[in-house]
């Protein structure tokens, strides 16, 4: 499947007009992320992945098995390597303390203390226990370690993902709680199209699947008692749904009714009031941010 990243760039500016507008986003945030998203496109029309042999039949997938486990992910090393050079490169010329952190994490990788490698696949497996120590590590950038594994993948991951799309329907209501092409657990969803179908993203490879519209997206609760939903000032555009259950939300972007563009990760970040104000009445997702932290 092609890759157009003029129209990906294209989208991204117009996203990027309207974060800029948003006066509780520093703009030395935000300009990382306009400058890892760019990168990241860039890299997308390079990569060059295959899927791996052993795909979930299509038996197991309809009992929701993910099409392939996230550690059994390819990556293109070569624009993996390219990406993270520029990405560590970006964070150094950020200067003062992201710069010094970036600084120190490249010493440690030329002597040899972790790998690009090590990075790339304690983010394959998910594994939490590596990232916590790299952040106690480094205090004053304690997630600088997985923004460059994430940001680094991205690309690939993404590529991945457009090849497994292709054994999963687009139009059917996945009904279990994790990605249908990784098992990961969604970041954002959002509501699109006249039917107003319910689309949830994942964390991890980024894919957009459909999810049911009244359902808790995680332990998939559907007790109308157990759901709820609220909106904030100056957010439309925007809803936080919340489980009684297990005490997780979610972010749902509806756009329907305004000239906005959506892009999914950019709309986690633009929502970012929305994540303080569902943590202040004692809601957690278990994701991090599209970005690392």
């Amino acid at each position: 499947m092609s890759y157009d990243v003029d129209d990906a760039l294209k989208r991204l500016e117009r996203k990027l007009k309207a974060l800029r507008a948003k006066n509780y986003i520093p703009d030395s945030l935000l300009e990382i992320v306009a400058r890892t998203a760019a990168m990241q496109a860039d890299a997308r029309a390079r990569v060059s992945v295959a899927l791996p042999e052993g795909l979930a039949t299509p038996d197991a997938h309809v009992q929701g098995a993910p099409l392939l486990a996230r550690d059994a992910f390819p990556y293109d090393r070569a624009v993996t390597a390219q990406l993270f050079g520029r990405l560590l490169a970006m964070l150094h010329a950020a200067g003062g303390s992201l710069g010094m952190s970036a600084d120190a994490f490249k010493a440690r990788l030329e002597a040899g203390e972790v790998t690009l490698e090590a990075l790339c696949d304690a983010m394959l497996r998910d594994d939490e226990a590596f990232f916590e120590a790299w952040a106690g590590k480094m205090p004053e950038a304690p997630s600088l370690v997985r923004f460059l594994a994430l940001g680094s993948l991205v690309p690939s991951l993404e590529a991945v993902a457009s090849l497994l799309a292709l054994n999963h329907d687009p139009e059917s209501v996945w009904q279990h709680g994790h990605c249908p092409l990784c098992g990961s657990a969604p970041l954002i969803s959002r509501i699109a199209g006249k039917e107003g179908a319910r689309y949830s993203t994942c964390s991890f490879c980024r894919h957009e699947y459909r999810t049911a519209r009244l359902q808790c997206p995680f332990c998939l609760e559907t007790a109308a008692e157990k759901l709820e939903y609220f909106t904030a000032d100056g957010e439309p555009g925007y809803q936080v749904h919340v489980c009684r259950s297990c005490d997780s939300y979610i972010k749902l972007a509806d756009f329907r009714e305004y000239d906005r563009e959506s892009i999914p990760v950019l709309d986690d970040l633009e929502s970012l009031a929305l994540d303080i104000l569902a943590r202040q009445q004692g809601f957690s997702r278990p994701t991090a941010s599209a970005w690392g932290f």
